[in-house]
């Protein structure tokens, strides 16, 4: 039997951090099953699910110390097997926003999302300078779920009117 967890982890970018979390638990006979990583302003931020027999459990939350004492700030949370997990029936839905930079982008789309009760699975935003003149351009990707019993065409109406009101160039993908 194995046992999932979640370690969170954030450090003062630089590089090797990477290294350091995959070595950490590699020495202590863990396994990374899925994870999402990156550089937010300048703090790399890190969530990896990783498996471990029981025995080995103890050993990863008595060490967590050694990282904080190498300047990371780390949590552990309590996490299922993925293959134990049941799955609704739903349609994926998936798609990108791209915009000039505006407060508020994100809580427009999810809040109709939300609406529908579509389960969102990843979610990334970024803001970027646009190459001519440098103007702040937002970037979303989006993943979900919507529930067989949504109308789909109904969430892209929706999602194309807020489109047009806010001047987002909103793309469906497959």
């Amino acid at each position: 039997m194995r046992e999932f967890m979640i370690l969170f982890l954030v450090a003062k970018d630089r590089p090797g951090i990477v290294d350091d979390l995959s070595t950490f638990l590699f020495k202590r006979n863990a396994n990374i099953e899925d994870s999402r990583m990156a550089d937010l302003g300048g703090r790399f931020s890190a969530m990896a699910l990783f498996s471990c027999a029981p025995e080995h459990l103890e050993t990863i939350r008595k060490d967590l110390d050694k990282l904080r004492k190498r300047g990371f700030e780390v949590s552990l949370h309590e996490a299922d097997d993925p293959a134990s997990i049941s799955k609704r029936p739903e349609i994926p839905l998936k798609l990108e926003v791209v915009s000039m930079d505006h407060p508020g982008i994100v809580r427009k789309v999810v809040h109709i999302l939300n609406d529908h009760g579509i389960n969102i699975y990843a979610l990334n935003t970024q803001v970027l300078r646009a190459p001519l003149s440098g103007a702040p351009l937002f970037d979303l990707s989006l993943e979900a779920g919507v529930p067989p019993e949504v109308a789909i065409s109904r969430v892209k109406e929706e999602l194309n009117r807020l489109a047009a009101k806010e001047n987002l160039d909103l793309n469906f993908l497959r």
